[in-house]
Formats: structure tokens, sequence, C-alpha cells
């Protein structure tokens, strides 16, 4: 697939709007990505591309009293922010179109969505937004969850993880008990790909 457009890459966002989530993109500027995904957390940068962005909680209180809502930041200590690092876990891209997918379940968890909300019916459309999304990001960009698949802890997963399988777990990077995303790491941007059990 080609290079999405700014009006494609809008319309792929949508599969988001319907629950809490966020997508923030920003430059890529330092060797060590956690401090980038720190300036994009803080919204210190912008989108290279001028592109939309998804961020619900611009204007809202809890931002206006805390400037990275609902995210905590990470270290900025370099032995923590390794440690802090290790509580992600690297998904190949056959991997992603279907973490894509998942971030946008009502439930965050492909099962209860086939369960409740008709999840087949709707597949196709959202894994082709999934795949616009994915499109940005060049071949040698490397892609981080915080979700916890079969496996995950231990390495013994052999296979590829399938998200449309149920989460076991995740490591939350935000002031909410339970998150699940995805970090995008080029070699001239980053992003920021998030959802978030509010309740």
């Amino acid at each position: 697939m080609s290079t999405p457009d700014a009006e494609a890459w809008a319309e792929a966002l949508t599969m988001y709007e319907r629950r809490y989530s966020y997508v923030l993109v920003g430059p890529r500027d330092h060797e060590d990505w956690v401090r980038d995904v720190a300036a994009v957390m803080r919204r210190e940068t912008a989108d290279p591309r001028s592109w939309k962005w998804i961020d619900v909680d611009e204007g809202e209180e809890e931002r206006l009293e805390d400037p990275f809502f609902p995210f905590v930041l990470p270290p900025s200590d370099p032995e923590e922010a390794v440690a802090w690092q290790k509580g992600l876990r690297a998904v190949p891209r056959t991997s992603v179109e279907r973490l894509l997918v998942m971030l946008s379940t009502t439930w965050l968890n492909v099962p209860s969505e086939r369960a409740h909300n008709d999840f087949e019916t709707h597949r196709p459309e959202l894994e082709r937004k999934a795949r616009v999304i994915l499109s940005r990001f060049p071949v040698e960009t490397s892609f981080h969850t915080n979700a916890g698949y079969p496996g995950a802890r231990t390495g013994s997963h052999t296979d590829p993880p399938d998200f449309y399988e149920a989460i076991t777990g995740c490591t939350p990077l935000s002031q909410y008990d339970w998150d699940l995303g995805l970090i995008a790491v080029s070699g001239t941007e980053l992003g920021l790909f998030w959802s978030f059990d509010a309740t």
C-alpha cells in the first residue's frame, strides 16, 4: 500500500472516534526514542506532516490541571527509562494491523467485541483503516506495545501475537488501571496510539 495523504489518514483515524483513544504523531528527534515518547505525551511537538491528531482531552479540566493527562511520563533518568521500556514488548509488523483494530474496540478485547458488537460485520472496514494507518510507517519501523498476550512475559510464545485473541494484561502507561497502546518508531517519526478503560 502506498503512503497515505492527509485526507486518507484523517479518514482512517475515524475508527477511534467512538471510544476514549489518542492518536499522536511527533518527530523522531533523539536516538533514545523514549525521549520522543515523552515529548509527544507532553504535546511539546506537532505532527511533522501537520496531519490530524486525536487528543480527546484537549481543553478539558484534567488537562488544564495536568498537562500530561492522562499519561504518566516516562522517567528522564536513563537507567529508569530502560526499566520503563522493559514494560513494552516488541511487536512484528505482521501483528500491528490487528493490534490497531483491537485498540478501536469497545472493550479493548476482540472476543468481547465478537460476542456483543457484531465484530465480523465491521471487521473489513476496520482492517482497511488499520492498513492505511500502518502504511504511514516504513518497513524499518519498530513497533512496541504494553499489551499482554500468551507467552509475552516469558518469551515462550513462538508465533507472532494475534491481538484478536484475549489480552492477558497490560503495563499501564497512564493514570488509569487499564490502558493499551502501540508505539511506532521510525527513523523520522514516532506514533502513539493509545486507548483507555476510564471506567
